[in-house]
């Protein structure tokens, strides 16, 4: 998967506004500039270590999943090791 372009990753940092402080009712405590710089570095982190996320899997899920399934199993362990999903 390729890196967000320069308007998916402002968008992601909206959006994220928007499910955070907004929906979930949190303060802010972060200004925008701060949560676009944490979405560029998150975003460069999963292209930097998708390879190694990719070994990490059993073989067969390896080899039989899509890059969008693969994703998603991952998103899902993320969520709810934090307990939101």
């Amino acid at each position: 998967m390729a890196v967000l372009s320069d308007s998916e990753r402002a968008i992601a940092a909206r959006t994220w506004v928007e499910k955070v402080f907004v929906e979930l009712g949190v303060t802010a405590s972060l200004d925008h500039a701060q949560i676009r710089a944490a979405v560029d570095a998150a975003d460069d982190w999963a292209d930097l270590n998708a390879a190694a996320y990719n070994l990490a899997l059993p073989l067969a899920f390896r080899n039989g999943a899509t890059i969008a399934q693969k994703t998603l199993l991952l998103t899902y362990v993320i969520l709810r090791r934090a307990g939101i999903f």
